[in-house]
């Protein structure tokens, strides 16, 4: 699979798991600014087998209570979407790497998931306007979102 491929598979597969997961859907032009008093949030999950590698995802924390209430079919503010906001977006980690391991690797070879962890930044993540051959931005409700693909050694 050419690099090209690998970021239209890794562009595809991030919007068709938030689309049939959460019913949120990528946008085609560019969210709101983040702003300085926005929470961001880091995900990580990785994979071993015959291959391996490593996921990365960032979201604020408004995204995240998002994803919980469309994920449980409550309303936003409802004080479960914000308190299962984390296991939320480690839930939709385990799916998009799950798909992505398949699309890339097949399905003949057999690979363990790490546990997926997340932590709360300190302040806004800086991305690059260019997007690399493993990294994917989508904008979901007003909100940028960055997905990026470390293959292993």
């Amino acid at each position: 699979m050419t690099q090209h491929q690998k970021t239209a598979t890794l562009t595809a597969i991030f919007s068709e798991v938030l689309a049939n997961l959460a019913f949120m859907f990528s946008e085609d032009e560019e969210g709101a600014t983040p702003s300085a008093g926005d929470v961001w949030l880091e995900t990580e999950i990785g994979y071993h087998g015959p291959q391996s590698g490593t996921l990365r995802f960032w979201c604020t924390r408004e995204f995240a209570v998002q994803l919980a209430a469309n994920l449980l079919g409550i309303d936003p503010n409802d004080e479960d979407a914000d308190t299962k906001s984390t296991d939320a977006v480690k839930e939709f980690m385990n799916i998009v790497c799950g798909q992505l391991i398949t699309a890339i690797h097949g399905t003949e070879a057999v690979f363990d998931l790490t546990i997926p962890r997340l932590a709360e930044l300190s302040e806004t993540p800086q991305f690059s306007d260019e997007e690399g051959p493993h990294s994917s931005t989508v904008f979901v409700e007003g909100q940028r979102l960055h997905l990026r693909y470390e293959p292993g050694a």
